[in-house]
């Protein structure tokens, strides 16, 4: 694997960074990642699919609790 790989990418992502949603899109839309995921078999595709969930959760973590509660909206 090089370092322009996207599995590298990804792994290197820090999911604290308030970048890491654009950074994930960033990578995803690459050209390389869309000829590179068909290829994925054993332990990465495992890895992958894994990664994806994980960065899935705390997308909707992160999108959950920057919504403004009903009780602080003023009508």
């Amino acid at each position: 694997m090089s370092s322009h790989d996207p599995l590298v990418q990804l792994r290197r992502l820090d999911v604290s960074s308030p970048e890491f949603n654009d950074q994930v899109c960033h990578i995803i839309d690459a050209e390389e990642y869309k000829q590179g995921v068909q290829k994925l078999e054993g332990d990465d595709l495992v890895w992958f699919v894994d990664y994806l969930n994980e960065v899935r959760r705390c997308a909707s973590i992160l999108h959950f609790s920057l919504k403004p509660s009903l009780g602080s909206r003023r009508f």
